[in-house]
């Protein structure tokens, strides 16, 4: 099976909102670190896809099946307080 498309990471940092990809992509994974109980919010501009929910601290890789979640605008994700993220999409 040949490769669909070239996989890129952004980081996003806590406390903040990052866009990790302006245009039409497919979030294909997320890497985090969590120091206390938080979430990540996965947007399509503003409109939340999924929130991701942290227990406690801890880090952690999530691979979404499929092929991904398609987001037809930009790719942003909304970190709260106390975890930093890596958004893998392509």
């Amino acid at each position: 099976m040949a490769m669909q498309t070239d996989v890129k990471g952004a980081t996003c940092a806590a406390s903040t909102s990052t866009t990790a990809f302006n245009g039409r992509t497919r979030l294909k994974g997320i890497w985090y670190s969590a120091t206390a109980q938080s979430t990540i919010a996965v947007k399509d501009n503003a409109t939340t896809l999924f929130t991701l929910t942290i227990g406690g601290a801890e880090s952690n890789y999530v691979l979404l099946p499929g092929e991904g979640v398609l987001v037809q605008t930009s790719l942003v994700l909304t970190n709260s307080a106390g975890v930093a993220a890596v958004a893998f999409y392509g």
